[in-house]
């Protein structure tokens, strides 16, 4: 479980194991805006609520109408707008300003106690196995942020000019859900089969400069060794962690509207 101070810390970030709330829709290409009347209906159909019937636009416009235009256009509108768990996870990260963590809400899974439980051990496996110096890990981690995004990494390399080299994100988790894990061999499986960590160790990287992160995965409990711990090493997918910059931007607006909206309506009052 994350500590007081690392929560307080964290607060109102963007941060790397929640940051896969910003993405619905990331790989989802833009519908075309190749025809000639795009401008125009773009612009007249922008500031409506609900696609419009093609009577009443007819009824504003100098250019073409068509039922199919109609179509297309919306879908650019609609594809432009932010995701709703966009929106909600950049008001939560607003509201963060204004709060004390809630004790309540810091609750434990099966997983959570597991990684408590094991991450120290899965964290000296991947040291042992890479022959690489950890820091900051256990009750030494520390939560690093920039430009209100952060990553509390499991454990960090430092080098001689004291930026971080590479870090870790371990995971100890049920034997299913383990062995899950254990299958994933590089960016691409990462990717496809656990999305969550895949956006959770591009943030690290983003936020760090790091060209490099390690997935490590622990579960004593394997009968047969080979089973039982392993590690990959996912490299920095700089053509992802602009979309993901991008999506920041974008909640990062929100969570600063919000914010006035409840210091100037509430506070202020």
């Amino acid at each position: 479980m994350l500590s007081e101070k690392i929560l307080l810390d964290r607060a109102g970030n963007f941060t790397a194991s929640e940051n896969h709330r910003l993405m619905a829709g990331w790989d989802k290409s833009l519908p075309s805006r190749d025809y000639e009347e795009f401008d125009e209906l773009y612009s007249l159909m922008g500031c409506m609520d609900k696609k419009p019937l093609v009577g009443l636009v007819k009824e504003f416009a100098s250019c073409r109408v068509t039922g199919d235009l109609l179509d297309k256009t919306w879908k650019v509108i609609q594809h432009e707008k932010p995701p709703e768990g966009l929106v909600t996870y950049a008001k939560e990260k607003a509201i963060e300003e204004f709060f004390e963590p809630d004790p309540s809400l810091n609750f434990s899974t099966a997983h959570t106690r597991n990684g408590e439980e094991r991450e120290s051990e899965c964290m000296r496996l991947l040291a042992e196995a890479t022959g690489l110096t950890f820091v900051n890990i256990d009750d030494e981690q520390v939560h690093i942020h920039a430009d209100g995004v952060g990553v509390t990494p499991d454990g960090l390399v430092i080098d001689d000019l004291d930026l971080v080299e590479t870090g870790a994100e371990v995971k100890c988790k049920s034997p299913l859900e383990h062995s899950k894990n254990m299958l994933i061999k590089d960016n691409a499986d990462l990717k496809r089969e656990n999305f969550d960590h895949f956006v959770q160790i591009q943030t690290a990287m983003l936020v760090t400069g790091a060209n490099k992160w390690y997935f490590a995965n622990y579960n004593p409990f394997a009968k047969d060794s080979r089973l039982s711990f392993g590690y990959i090493v996912i490299a920095r997918d700089e053509d992802f962690i602009k979309i993901l910059s991008e999506r920041i931007e974008i909640a990062k607006k929100i969570k600063a509207d919000f914010y006035m909206q409840i210091q100037s309506k509430i506070l202020d009052k």
